[in-house]
C-alpha cells in the first residue's frame, strides 16, 4: 500500500500546483489513509500536513488547523524534527490568516524553543540556516528569545531586534551586531569577542562577566548596562556608558575617546592605558580604580569620585581637582 500511498502523495501535489485544491484534498486523504494503515507515522504526518495546506487553499480554516496540529502531534511523538518545523510554521500562518495573534504567538514560541534545542545542539553550526528552516526571520523574529548557550558565532545580525532576549553564555564571537536592538537583553557569560556593536542598543542590558575583548562598539548605547567584571579591552569611542555598572570590569588599553560615563560605577576597575581623552566623566565613581597611564585630556570630571584610584601622578591629581574631580591628596 506505500507504493500506492506515495503515487497519491504525487498526484496531489500535482493538483494543488495548478490549483485544483478539491482534487488535491481527495488524493491526499487517501494518502493519510493508507500511511496510517502501513503505520508510516512520518509519510502520515506529511500528508496530512498537505491536506490541511489544501483545506487552508479552500477557506476552510477550521479544518486546516484541525490537520496541523495533528501533524505535530504526530512529529512530537516520533520526534520528527522536520516535521514539527513544518507544522508550527502552518499552525502559525492559518492562525495569522484568521487575526488570532494570540494563537500565533503561541507557536511562534514553540518555534523559538525548537530553535533553541536545535542551536544548542552538536550538529548546529549555521544560525541563518537554522532559522530558515524553523520559518523564523532572524532579524525579526528573535524579540525576548531564549537562546542561552546557543552558537550564533559568525552570524549576521545586523540592525535584528533582540530586545530583552536570552542570550547567557551564547557564542557571539565575530557577530555583525552593527545597529542591533539589545535593549534589555541578558548577556552575562556571553562570548562577544571581536563581535561588531557599533551603534548597538545595549541599554539596561544584563552583560556581567561578557567577554567582549577586540569588539567594536563605536556609539553604541550602553546607558544604565550592567558591565560588572566585563572584559572590555576594545573600542568604544563616543560609547554611551551614562550610568552603566563597571565595577571590577577590564578596561585595560580601552578607547573611550569622546565618550559618555557620566554618573557611571567603575569602582575598582582596570584601566590601565586606556584613552579616556574627551570622555565626560562628571558625578562617575572611579573608587579603587587603577588609572596607570590613562589618557585624561580635556576630560569633564565634574563631582567624579576618584578615591584610593592608583596609579595617578600628583600633577594629574591637581589637574583633576582644579577640574572640579574628587581625589584623595
Amino acid at each position: 500500500m506505500t507504493n500506492a500511498a506515495n503515487q497519491l502523495l504525487k498526484q496531489g501535489i500535482i493538483h494543488y500546483q495548478t490549483n485544483e485544491f478539491e482534487e488535491a484534498l481527495q488524493s491526499w486523504q487517501q494518502a493519510s489513509n493508507l500511511y496510517h494503515t502501513d503505520r508510516d507515522w512520518q509519510r502520515e504526518g506529511a500528508a496530512l500536513g498537505n491536506l490541511g495546506a489544501a483545506y487552508q487553499a479552500l477557506g476552510n480554516l477550521p479544518e486546516a488547523i484541525a490537520c496541523f496540529e495533528k501533524h505535530l502531534t504526530i512529529a512530537q511523538r516520533i520526534g520528527d524534527r522536520k516535521g514539527q518545523v513544518n507544522a508550527l510554521l502552518n499552525l502559525r500562518n492559518a492562525y495569522l490568516a484568521l487575526d488570532d495573534a494570540t494563537k500565533a504567538s503561541e507557536y511562534h514560541q514553540q518555534q523559538l524553543t525548537l530553535a533553541l534545542e536545535i542551536l544548542t545542539s552538536s550538529t548546529a553550526d549555521d544560525f541563518t540556516k537554522v532559522t530558515k528552516m524553523l520559518g523564523l526571520n532572524p532579524v525579526e523574529d528573535f524579540a525576548g528569545a531564549n537562546l542561552s548557550g546557543a552558537n550564533l558565532s559568525n552570524t549576521n545580525l545586523k540592525t535584528a531586534n533582540l530586545q530583552g532576549a536570552k542570550l547567557s553564555s551564547c557564542n557571539l564571537s565575530y557577530a555583525n551586531l552593527n545597529s542591533a536592538n539589545l535593549a534589555h537583553a541578558i548577556l552575562n557569560d556571553a562570548d562577544l569577542k571581536l563581535a561588531d556593536l557599533s551603534r548597538a542598543s545595549l541599554q539596561n542590558a544584563c552583560l556581567v562577566s561578557a567577554n567582549l575583548s577586540n569588539a567594536n562598539l563605536r556609539d553604541a548605547n550602553l546607558q544604565d548596562a550592567d558591565l560588572q567584571n566585563a572584559h572590555l579591552r576594545c573600542l568604544m569611542p563616543r560609547a554611551n556608558l551614562s550610568g552603566a555598572i563597571l565595577s571590577h570590569a577590564n578596561l585595560c588599553s580601552a578607547y573611550l575617546q569622546n565618550a559618555n560615563l557620566r554618573s557611571a560605577n567603575l569602582n575598582g576597575a582596570l584601566l590601565q592605558q586606556a584613552d579616556l581623552s574627551g570622555a565626560d566623566l562628571s558625578h562617575a565613581d572611579f573608587s579603587n580604580a587603577d588609572l596607570t597611564r590613562v589618557e585624561l585630556n580635556d576630560v569633564q570630571v565634574e563631582n567624579t569620585q576618584m578615591h584610593n584610584v592608583k596609579g595617578l601622578s600628583t600633577e594629574m591629581k591637581r589637574y583633576l581637582l582644579e577640574c572640579g574631580a574628587i581625589v584623595d591628596d
